[in-house]
């Protein structure tokens, strides 16, 4: 191995060693609720198109979160409308610790998001405690459920903005309130018997055929 091959592989099982020291407390916020809500995902029905749209409400919601604190940033959902639903939110007193008010705002948004999305979940009995534990380990107080932001309250801004994007995805078509089914779509071929020879129903070979399963386990473990 060339001195210039031996230096480099240093640089990199140092750089690896130090990524591993870093303490959780150095991690933002926002990046311990994105790590919640994977876990959150993995204990879930396997889903990609849902938990798209839970990364991204949940993103939307922290990001509103910061920007109500940055001063010049556009929020995504706050001050505005997203079909027919608006998100007034009184901005009052500015806070003597800004930081320290965005990080609480930005963790009361994500956890009252997520609690609500996953309440349902198949993995709830670990992923909802495993959110409790996440908000008591930043001090906050999970029972302030306050929306009134005229206070300067940062739980009451993040309670409110979980309000608007929950409300917002309970209008945009996902069907998130009867689980997500698909209200206007029937498949034209009858369902596949896996159990059984042969596909004799076939309709048409050309469109999907959904498939029909005494017993079904997802990727994620889950029994459907």
């Amino acid at each position: 191995m060339t001195a210039h091959a031996l230096a480099l592989l240093r640089s990199l099982v140092l750089a690896a060693v130090c990524a591993l020291a870093v303490p959780a407390q150095a991690q933002s916020v926002a990046r311990l609720w994105n790590e919640a809500l994977l876990e959150a995902i993995r204990d879930d029905f396997a889903r990609p198109t849902v938990h798209a749209r839970n990364l991204f409400h949940v993103s939307v919601a922290m990001y509103d979160a910061w920007a109500i604190y940055q001063g010049r940033a556009m929020p995504y959902v706050v001050g505005g409308s997203i079909n027919g639903i608006s998100c007034d939110v009184a901005i009052g007193p500015a806070p003597a610790d800004v930081a320290a008010a965005r990080d609480q705002a930005i963790s009361f948004a994500a956890y009252r998001l997520l609690v609500a999305r996953f309440r349902n979940s198949p993995g709830a009995i670990r992923t909802l405690p495993r959110l409790d534990a996440l908000m008591d380990s930043l001090g906050y107080d999970r029972s302030d459920t306050s929306t009134h932001t005229a206070t300067g309250n940062p739980a009451a801004f993040g309670n409110r903005i979980a309000e608007c994007v929950y409300t917002l995805g309970l209008a945009d078509g996902a069907n998130e309130a009867r689980g997500y089914r698909a209200e206007h779509y029937e498949p034209v071929n009858p369902p596949l018997i896996t159990a059984e020879p042969g596909n004799p129903t076939l309709a048409d070979f050309n469109r999907w055929q959904p498939l029909q399963f005494d017993r079904f386990i997802d990727q994620s473990g889950n029994e459907v």
